[in-house]
């Protein structure tokens, strides 16, 4: 990968040969034992912060009593002593092979991770865990669920916690590359990003994160009616114009949407560490991530319309496990915002030593005149009847007018979207990529390929096209849609030449 310098302007990719290595990375080696061990003595600290925010309305009635403080106080010590209990009956241990978490007061539960069937590990630091001097640490398997697919050890010290972390990669790479080559100590991690405040809050203003305050504006007005005081509200905002007021909303949205996306990923880090991928992000939540490029079964680069104006992108790298808690995404948005060139040089990075190619492969014009006569289609289905029974809405010729333009519209980025469709065929990846207002390409490695299928609906037979689905551990699919024999053709014969590879070795 060619790396450049940090830039001023937003943060950039240093080479994995040139980039300087991180003191902080540095963690005095643990040696862990079989024999069983406590979490933090804290633990029952913490879970109290995370049990009353959730009992607030009881601690809200509780307030507004004489008697108020005396119940808060028993509250709190009954949550205490339960979690104390809890605490003195959870335990956890690591042999180096597996990683064993008990715990249960009345029904034991004994968790066993082996290492071989890690998929990420995380080291978490809340606001409660940074008040405290404590961490958690999430090992995320392939199992997929919430409640199955983690082991999560809720409160270690911060020593603890990044030694466990750095245990749990040697281990790994023990049970991928052998004895001899994991005894070697692995050298200091290199920075491929590093993103600013202003890359940041530029990622927030032109991403989802945008609508995230107009909905709970919403959510706030709906609850002021149940109530009874949205004619209250109105009052307040009577003498406010409509251009105002919506200046003011748009205002307050991109404000919100930069700062939410800043101190989310606060100090953005992403490093390479050996054949581990490692994420450092967050202000009052700080994580970091550890991602072993050997468990990578799909990246993504997302792109909107207005973001491809601004040359910037998102990455998603995605592992075999569940959707993570972050959002969508075994990773939940990886990368978060990048300079495209910085963008196409990370999901490089990701890939390994694998080659990349380009989506060289167009849908047919067929495929595009089809895609169009669908779209509009089903939206002359939905909005052809708005003109004789919605009130407000234009009527007779005039209704018509409108419901036409919109139809259209509608032909126009369909026509778009597809004429955006492309994939191409790699000697190790294939690539599929499309999409109008929100772009997107995927790149699937061959070797994490677990199956495909190809299916026909009664209109593609017409013209003789096909969906590919690429099927992917953890639930995870690709498709490509309206292909050709001849394209169908040469992605089933890849696909097959690549698992008899593999099935060779």
């Amino acid at each position: 990968m060619s790396g450049t310098d940090t830039d001023a302007a937003g943060g950039g990719i240093t080479d994995d040969v040139g980039g300087t290595a991180d003191a902080g990375d540095a963690v005095p080696a643990v040696a862990f034992v079989a024999a069983p061990r406590r979490l933090h003595p804290a633990s029952p600290v913490v879970d109290l912060a995370v049990w009353l925010p959730r009992m607030w309305p009881v601690l809200l009635i509780a307030v507004s009593r004489s008697w108020g403080p005396v119940a808060l106080g028993a509250v709190a010590i009954t949550i205490l002593a339960a979690r104390a209990v809890a605490w003195m009956r959870t335990s956890w241990s690591f042999d180096g092979r597996e990683l064993t978490l008990s715990s249960g007061v009345w029904n034991r539960t004994v968790r066993s991770a082996p290492v071989e069937r890690l998929q990420q590990v995380e080291v978490v630091r809340k606001l409660r865990h940074q008040a405290l001097g404590v961490s958690s640490v999430r090992v995320q398997l392939a199992d997929g669920g919430i409640s199955s697919g983690d082991v999560v050890l809720e409160v270690l010290s911060v020593h603890d916690a990044e030694a466990l972390r750095v245990e749990l990669e040697r281990a790994r790479r023990t049970a991928v590359v052998g004895d001899v080559a994991a005894a070697v100590p692995p050298p200091p991690s290199h920075e491929l990003l590093r993103l600013t405040p202003g890359l940041l809050a530029l990622g927030g203003v032109t991403g989802a994160s945008l609508l995230l305050l107009p909905a709970a504006a919403f959510a706030v007005l709906s609850v002021l009616d149940d109530v009874g005081l949205d004619d209250d509200a109105f009052d307040l905002v009577r003498g406010v114009s409509l251009v105002v007021g919506i200046a003011v909303v748009a205002a307050i949205s991109i404000a919100g949407a930069a700062l939410l996306t800043v101190v989310r990923h606060h100090q953005f880090r992403l490093s390479r560490r050996t054949t581990d991928l490692v994420v450092e992000r967050g202000l009052f939540n700080r994580r970091t991530t550890t991602i072993p490029m050997a468990r990578v079964q799909l990246v993504r680069l997302h792109r909107n319309l207005v973001r491809r104006r601004c040359g910037i992108a998102s990455i998603d790298v995605i592992t075999s496990g569940r959707q993570t808690l972050d959002g969508a995404g075994s990773t939940g948005d990886s990368v978060p915002v990048a300079r495209w060139a910085d963008a196409l040089a990370v999901s490089s990075a990701a890939l390994g030593e694998r080659s990349v190619v380009q989506a060289d492969r167009p849908t047919v014009p067929v495929a595009v005149a089809r895609l169009v006569r669908r779209r509009m289609i089903v939206a002359a289905v939905l909005l052809g009847w708005i003109p004789f029974v919605a009130s407000g809405w234009p009527e007779g010729p005039r209704g018509a007018v409108v419901v036409g333009v919109v139809v259209v519209l509608v032909g126009v980025v369909a026509r778009a979207t597809g004429r955006s469709r492309r994939h191409g065929i790699g000697d190790d990846v294939v690539v599929v990529e499309g999409g109008t207002l929100a772009w997107r390409r995927s790149l699937v490695p061959f070797d994490r390929v677990q199956s495909w299928s190809v299916s026909q609906s009664p209109f593609q037979r017409r013209h003789d096209l096909h969906d590919v689905a690429i099927h992917l551990a953890g639930h995870h699919a690709v498709t490509v849609k309206d292909a050709t024999v001849e394209q169908r053709d040469a992605l089933l014969e890849a696909l097959r030449r690549r698992e008899a590879v593999e099935t060779a070795r």
